[in-house]
């Protein structure tokens, strides 16, 4: 039986504008409470990047080494709310002041209580958040203890938070990463699960010239056939060059007044896959290559998403990861070409000209990127 994954991973990144002859800036304020106190030792970071700093016993900061765009400034502290501001660099940015206001009630203190059935919520929690690639297997975290797990048996929804950073030790791709978990939820009934946050990443240190070297070859592994390299090929009308292929498929219910749907000049013949045993749906695949301008068009400086049933991606550059095929499909499959779902929720979907989502949680994944999770996640400022 082959299994249909459902997945929305919403990082709340805004997106790096390239810079011009490599220009970099910084971008330097302080941090402290309602009472003007500054606050020591304080996470400031640009969101999804390696980008950082820690304040001093002052409450200052400084990021330094930012190319020119658009970021989200994290800045967090223990026993306060985080804070979000939009920054844009175009030259140095100084004197940015940041208040943070106390979380109500007082500091959580974490007791270590019998709970026999949070290993077993533990693991669904990290195979939801981290995945079960062969990258994951390589991922740990640091503090599981904090992470808050509730079950609605009524429900069957799993449900996550945490008071201060996860913090995820990526041994596959080379980075230490900072999870500020803002949502978790895991709807077990139909296989959905939609999490988002910010992180932050801190690149490892290797230990000789060959980690390194895998740490590169796995980042560009993470990097080719995802969802970030598709929006970009998308906006930049590479996809064929890039290896994906993009087909319309319509899903229909099954009920008495089901009417199959018919060819089309512009998508080709609809041809029926094999239905997932029990499933009250059947999608059909229609054959030909869609044109760009069925699935996107341009809005002044930036791109709108817009396109009518699903989008069926396959990307024929890197075949399915083993362990992909040994769980997610049936018995005796072999390794194929890696074909992903995309689903929009709302209407239309607008992009930057980098290729990244104004609001990502307007997008479903299925299959094989409803299957990859926070282990194949790469920052911002990463570069091929």
């Amino acid at each position: 039986m082959k299994v249909v994954l459902l997945g929305i991973i919403i990082w709340l990144a805004i997106g790096i504008t390239p810079a011009v002859a490599q220009t970099v800036f910084r971008v330097s304020g302080k941090v402290q409470d309602e009472r003007g106190k500054p606050l020591p030792f304080a996470s400031a970071f640009l969101n999804q990047t390696t980008l950082g700093d820690r304040t001093t016993e002052a409450g200052m900061f400084t990021i330094q080494n930012i190319p020119p765009g658009k970021y989200e400034l994290i800045v967090s502290y223990l026993g306060y709310e985080p804070v979000i501001l939009p920054v844009e660099v175009q030259a140095d940015v100084s004197g940015v002041t940041v208040v943070l206001k106390p979380k109500a009630g007082v500091l959580k203190e974490y007791v270590v209580r019998r709970d026999p059935d949070r290993e077993k919520w533990m693991k669904v929690f990290l195979n939801t958040f981290v995945g079960q690639s062969s990258f994951a297997q390589q991922c740990k975290l640091m503090n599981g203890e904090i992470v808050d797990l509730k079950y609605d048996r009524a429900a069957n929804t799993l449900t996550a938070g945490a008071d201060d950073f996860l913090v995820i030790e990526n041994a596959a791709l080379g980075y230490r990463i900072k999870f500020l978990l803002m949502h978790f939820t895991y709807d077990m009934r139909v296989g959905y699960s939609m999490y988002y946050g910010n992180p932050m990443f801190e690149p490892m240190k290797p230990r000789n010239k060959r980690q390194l070297q895998t740490w590169t070859d796995n980042r560009k592994a993470a990097y080719l056939g995802s969802t970030t390299q598709f929006y970009k090929s998308l906006v930049n009308k590479t996809l064929e060059e890039d290896g994906f292929m993009v087909q319309k498929l319509v899903r229909k219910e099954r009920k008495r007044d089901f009417v199959e749907p018919v060819a089309d000049l512009e998508s080709g013949q609809a041809k029926m896959q094999k239905p997932a045993m029990f499933s009250k749906y059947v999608n059909y695949l229609y054959t030909a290559k869609l044109p760009y301008d069925s699935i996107l068009y341009r809005s002044g400086n930036s791109y709108v998403m817009n396109f009518n049933d699903l989008l069926y991606v396959t990307y024929k550059k890197e075949k399915e990861d083993k362990r992909y095929v040994s769980m997610m499909l049936p018995p005796n499959a072999k390794r194929g070409w890696q074909t992903s779902v995309l689903q929009l929720l709302a209407p239309e979907v607008k992009m930057d000209q980098n290729g990244n989502l104004e609001k990502p949680m307007d997008v479903i994944c299925e299959q094989y990127w409803g299957w990859e999770k926070m282990a194949e996640m790469l920052p911002l400022d990463y570069k091929l």
